[in-house]
């Protein structure tokens, strides 16, 4: 049970200049509550935010949604005509009175930065579209972006998407096998990358290790890469210099009108067991839904600049691009490591380019909070109107810290979603009051929680995160797959009712808490319960820096817990205290059975904790996929269990 108190309130400012007001004042709605409700009905509510927004179809939609199917496949948009690229870029390049407004600042470790207006992205753009084009490359070839945060990696998907090409996300950190696998998996005809990256000041090579993979993926006809000086040897008739290549172009290009259910994107999300899942996207959902998160949830506008600490490798990197562009507001690239050259290298960008809305993950807000606890008192961070947070649960500790860094003034916009829905299920919400690490209700989502059965559960209780109104980016399928894995894995209790694979708790003043993965579930004697909670607890000792709580099978029990903890440096922990230290916050049935300490924890590219290679490794099994790993030898430190 979570008893937080409420600890900020919407201020009559953000009320007020919330695009969320303004769209409700259209509607004659008079609450935040009554707009939920009214959103239910998804065919208004869709029709009338794109009309609010101003999201340009090319050729109108007859129809909004198509459910002849089923919530497993909709069809949105349905006749309609509509580009990504046009709403999130060309019409602002081509508005006299925006073209000229910034788009995109980047700035590498060494300071070095760059600036353009929507019209020169534009522009660069359609160099990067005639380029492929003149590769010969096609509508609907799925094109590879392995790419660093460099301003060319955002020219380089808008490039793909205008000439109706497929985008597939590669994280920049990927060995040579797990980028063949996924390439082979899409049959890419090309891939764009760089030479390489600088990252906490030593280079990081990215075409040698695309070469060896290319080796081994038939298809690929074409490397285009931007080269930085690490004269990378090039293959004759495959390989083409950015430089050389792209920059002669002409920087005109009519963007292809694809159909709103014309594939966009293919991003691969790992699973538990076996290959990685090809996460479909198409035009019209990922361009409607981007616009309707940036402009409502996030409350972007022309003149803001938004940062999150992400990697184009996977949604999220181009998530805060496309809400942002949707708004007509900023983005900002970081090359490199967000703690170098100094470990307040985050607070002194803020400061600098006056970033308006901040996001980071969970486990990079813990690293700053160990390595710069006092950084935003010395900082000017009034500049912040939104800081946000996605992936795994966030503890209570590390939430405080990061909402003090506005003493409280700006919300603290917690997400829970996934790429497969390319957004959110439940997200906290500014027009409502907020408690530490809660999340809330967005329009035309209509989450709920369940138990194992698909029943709705009491308030106070674990349960399965569900939601039951078809999405705009909801994924269409898994790519190349037929319906069966899509279906066993986010309809297991039928079509009615869309399985996200979450565990969250609704507290008795309805507010929403994100518990972990359904996989991470630990069940103790017949008690259910996520590892959040527990780590929760474990992150209040003094000398912990973050941890991970799994269960194992146990004869009596059911399960066991066991906690991994990762101390800050220079720092002395006695697992005895630890597993008291649960034990008297939570009960005798959630004393962990055993506490490690270890130097890591492993962590996908987004910095969420995999529980279960933790699990796996510990147990003795087989690790499985670890592809999409950042830290993969984060695995070794974790012991085996004595048998």
């Amino acid at each position: 049970m979570n008893t937080s108190p409420v600890v900020w309130q919407p201020t009559p400012e953000y009320i007020e200049n919330a695009a969320f007001t303004r769209f409700m004042r259209q509607h004659g709605i008079p609450t935040y509550e009554a707009l939920l409700e009214a959103s239910d009905n998804i065919e208004w509510f869709w029709n009338a935010f794109i009309q609010f927004a101003n999201i340009e179809f090319y050729t109108p939609y007859s129809q909004t949604v198509d459910l002849s199917e089923g919530l497993p496949f909709p069809k949105w948009f349905v006749g309609g005509e509509i580009n990504i690229a046009h709403n999130a870029l060309d019409k602002w390049a081509a508005n006299l009175s925006t073209q000229n407004n910034l788009a995109l600042i980047w700035e590498s470790e060494a300071g070095d930065t760059l600036k353009f207006s929507f019209h020169e992205l534009w522009q660069k753009a359609n160099q990067v579209a005639n380029a492929l084009r003149a590769l010969g490359i096609q509508r609907g070839e799925r094109v590879g972006i392995f790419m660093p945060l460099i301003p060319e990696t955002v020219m380089a998907v808008f490039g793909i998407y205008k000439i109706g090409a497929v985008v597939v996300p590669l994280f920049s950190g990927f060995g040579h096998e797990a980028i063949a696998l996924r390439l082979n998996d899409v049959g890419a005809t090309a891939v764009v990358t760089a030479d390489g990256f600088y990252r906490s000041g030593k280079w990081q090579a990215m075409k040698t290790v695309l070469d060896r993979a290319v080796e081994h993926v038939p298809s690929i006809k074409h490397v285009l890469f931007v080269e930085r000086g690490d004269n990378a040897p090039l293959v004759t008739g495959r390989d083409h210099v950015w430089q050389e290549l792209v920059d002669s172009q002409p920087n005109s290009f009519e963007t292809v009108h694809t159909q709103a259910e014309e594939i966009c994107m293919v991003s691969y999300s790992s699973g538990t067991s076996g290959k990685p899942k090809g996460v479909v996207q198409v035009h019209g959902g990922v361009a409607v839904k981007s616009a309707e998160f940036g402009i409502f949830n996030y409350d972007l506008h022309q003149g803001d600049l938004i940062h999150q600490i992400t990697d184009f490798g996977w949604m999220m990197g181009q998530a805060p691009m496309l809400r942002a562009y949707s708004a007509g507001a900023a983005l900002m690239l970081y090359e490199g490591s967000p703690t170098y050259p100094t470990a307040s290298r985050m607070f002194e960008l803020i400061q600098k380019h006056r970033i308006t809305v901040f996001g980071a993950p969970a486990t990079a807000l813990r690293i700053f909070k160990t390595q710069v606890p006092d950084a935003a008192a010395s900082h000017d961070l009034s500049s912040i109107r939104m800081l946000t947070h996605t992936g795994e649960p966030i503890d209570t500790d590390t939430w405080m810290w990061y909402f003090k860094w506005t003493k409280g003034r700006a919300p603290v916009i917690n997400v829970s979603g996934g790429t497969e829905l390319f957004a959110e299920i439940v997200a906290t919400s500014f027009m409502q009051p907020i408690k530490p690490t809660c999340l809330g209700l967005t329009p035309a989502i209509h989450p709920i929680i369940v138990d194992e059965h698909g029943q709705p559960v009491q308030p106070n209780t674990s349960g399965y995160l569900c939601f039951t109104l078809p999405q705009p980016a909801q994924t269409r399928g898994f790519w190349r797959e037929d319906d069966t894995r899509y279906l066993n894995t986010y309809f297991p209790h039928g079509n009615h009712l869309w399985w996200h694979g979450d565990m969250v708790m609704v507290d008795g003043d309805g507010f929403w808490f994100h518990q972990g993965r359904a996989d991470d579930v630990l069940k103790v004697a017949g008690r259910r319960t996520g590892p959040g909670e527990i780590e929760d607890v474990v992150g209040q000792i003094e000398g912990v820096h973050e941890s991970a709580a799994i269960g194992i099978p146990h004869p009596l029990k059911g399960e066991e817990i066991i906690v991994f903890v990762v101390p800050k440096p220079e720092t002395t922990l006695n697992p005895a205290a630890v597993i008291k230290r649960v034990s008297d916050g939570l009960g005798k049935p959630y004393e962990p059975s055993a506490v490690y300490l270890v130097s890591d924890l492993p962590k996908t590219r987004s910095g969420k904790v995999i529980r279960r290679l933790i699990k796996q490794r510990y147990l003795g099994e087989p690790d499985g996929d670890v592809s999409s790993l950042h830290n993969p030898e984060a695995l070794d430190g974790i012991p085996r269990k004595n048998t």
